[in-house]
């Protein structure tokens, strides 16, 4: 085994996220972050203005080959009921296993009742690109993961949104 070789495999794999919202008010962090493998070393923030941009950085432990996790983020003022958005994602060291995503929305009170054993199977049948939008509250996701230059790596872009197309319906 070359050298190269051995030291790469020592460097953790990363999550780097960048987060839109597209809402029309501002977002919050709920707090229930889950760190499957690995750890945060940048939390998202804790709110993030309308038409503001944050970011995340998760890392897998040592001797980890994979990187996994997921949080949830939720509407502060607006409409009524209050609005949810939950963001999961998992990302390999191997470049043949590709990364996956898996992103849900809709009302806060239904996305507080996912559970983590439904989150982790919806996980693991998605893909690299997740988008969901709510018909009844017009909640919207949209996020993939790619893969940067080092198989180690790896880059989720999110936006968090509500669309009017439900109210298009009631006129």
């Amino acid at each position: 085994m070359n050298a190269n070789a051995a030291s790469s495999q020592n460097v953790p794999v990363t999550v780097i996220g960048v987060i839109k919202n597209l809402n029309s008010t501002e977002i919050e962090r709920l707090g229930e972050e889950w760190s499957w493998m690995g750890l945060f070393e940048d939390l998202p923030p804790k709110k993030i203005e309308k038409n503001g941009i944050g970011s995340f950085k998760h890392t897998g432990g040592p001797g980890l080959y994979q990187c996994s996790g997921a949080f949830k983020y939720c509407s502060v003022l607006g409409p009524n009921p209050q609005l949810g958005w939950i963001l999961a994602w998992e990302k390999h060291r191997s470049t043949a296993i590709p990364g996956k995503v898996y992103v849900e929305a809709g009302t806060l009170d239904r996305i507080n009742k996912l559970t983590v054993i439904y989150i982790r199977k919806k996980l693991y049948a998605s893909g690299t690109i997740s988008r969901y939008w709510d018909s009844d509250t017009g909640a919207s996701v949209v996020a993939e993961i790619s893969a940067c230059t080092n198989p180690a790596g790896g880059l989720v872009a999110i936006s968090f949104d509500q669309s009017s197309f439900n109210n298009l319906f009631s006129l």
